[in-house]
């Protein structure tokens, strides 16, 4: 979130054992996924600053922390070597935050399997060609995390 410290919240979904792909997912998983995430980030960070996005496992929430959370946090968190993540498969929502291509979905996303029996997991990788995946591999660079 623009460089800034966030809270995650990821839930999953099994079904006799078996993880649920969040592509089968009907409309009120997602609304059970996003009261439970909103139920485990209550009272910390900034939500008036959040997005929701999926993985093919799981739902997640970045919030951003509250001014509060940030001034608390030690100055070698400032001076630490930031990291990032790949992008999500789809953005669901967001609020109070700029939709900035470096976290939106790749356009034509390669497909690492997690596990070869089950093709609908699967994490983005990212084609390198279109927006969303020159403005991460920017950041990558201006970090300095090879990716």
């Amino acid at each position: 979130m623009d460089g800034e410290p966030v809270w995650l919240c990821s839930v999953s979904h099994q079904l006799n054992g078996r993880i649920v792909a969040t592509g089968t997912w009907k409309k009120h998983d997602f609304a059970f996924a996003e009261r439970l995430a909103h139920t485990a980030l209550a009272g910390v960070g900034d939500q008036a600053r959040e997005r929701a996005f999926r993985m093919n496992i799981t739902f997640c929430i970045h919030r951003a922390v509250s001014a509060f959370e940030k001034a608390t946090l030690p100055r070698s968190w400032a001076c630490a070597t930031g990291g990032m993540a790949g992008g999500p498969v789809q953005v669901l929502w967001s609020r109070g935050i700029a939709h900035r291509p470096a976290a939106m979905p790749c356009v034509n996303p390669g497909h690492l399997l997690i596990n070869p029996e089950r093709p609908d997991l699967w994490l983005p990788d990212d084609c390198g060609q279109c927006e969303p995946c020159l403005a991460r591999a920017a950041i990558a660079q201006k970090i300095g995390f090879n990716t």
